[in-house]
């Protein structure tokens, strides 16, 4: 473990922070996104049990997780993320040093963690002076949905990732988890409705099995143009680059909703 991550380790004041293993199975598990649920599993065995009861109180997670196929490396991965002060303390700092050998009682084997990264610690406020300096200006985003993202609409699965969706998700976990000032605008959401320009999308039908049960989803790419004001692009970029800490849509903690990005513009 680096000096680095004893560092952020023993600090208390981080507010959001994002880890992943390089992880591998024994040859009786198939690696599968759909997985994300018996790793979420792991995670509340890991943790202290009366947080775990705690969290399941919570009406929005204030934490993420989702395993993927990294295609470069031609290796799996699992990534967890958390927003709170609370959930970074509590469940990613305590499983960034679990056991390289983690046992999945719904699979009757084990999953190997070869490598652990701690991928960003950061607090609200960082963040907040990141993106509202006045020498940044991002002009858009472009999206990966890394693992299969849904949403559910007047109890209806909705299949597409519309722009406005994405940034009332991320704008309502931001006025609930920061530690810092909020977004609370009554002109905001309107304002960043009519800020965003869809661009380009290639995006496939993905589903994902819970409990022997197939929910419809999507994965691929989408990128979103911003235009309007500089102080609302500057919003529409600090919640961009959140989303891939919270996630996005339903299943966010059993492994669905995994996002990457890459801000588009000068910085």
């Amino acid at each position: 473990m680096s000096v680095l991550s004893d560092d952020i380790l023993a600090s208390p004041d981080i507010d959001i922070m994002s880890i992943q293993f390089v992880v591998r199975s024994d040859e009786s598990i198939r690696l599968v996104q759909s997985l994300g649920s018996v790793l979420h599993g792991v995670i509340m065995e890991c943790i202290d049990p009366s947080y775990a009861q705690e969290l399941h109180s919570y009406s929005i997670r204030p934490y993420s997780q989702f395993i993927f196929f990294d295609h470069r490396t031609k290796q799996y991965i699992w990534r967890i993320s958390a927003v709170t002060k609370d959930a970074v303390q509590n469940l990613v700092k305590v499983m960034y040093q679990v056991s390289d050998k983690l046992f999945l009682k719904q699979k009757q084997g084990y999953l190997h963690i070869i490598r652990r990264e701690i991928v960003e610690a950061t607090t609200y406020k960082a963040l907040m002076d990141r993106f509202f300096s006045s020498d940044i200006e991002y002009t858009g985003v472009q999206f990966t949905f890394t693992s299969p993202t849904s949403f559910k609409v007047d109890g209806q699965y909705t299949i597409y990732p519309e722009a406005f969706r994405l940034y009332r998700y991320w704008l309502k976990r931001w006025n609930t988890f920061s530690s810092g000032e909020k977004m609370e605008s009554d002109d905001l959401s309107q304002a960043i409705e009519q800020s965003l320009i869809v661009h380009h999308y290639s995006l496939h039908l993905q589903r994902f099995s819970l409990e022997q049960v197939w929910i419809p989803g999507f994965k691929g790419a989408f990128t979103i143009q911003f235009k309007g004001r500089l102080i609302v692009r500057q919003v529409l970029s600090l919640l961009s680059y959140y989303g891939q800490f919270t996630g996005v849509g339903i299943k966010t903690a059993l492994g669905m909703g995994g996002i990457a990005n890459k801000l588009e513009g000068s910085d």
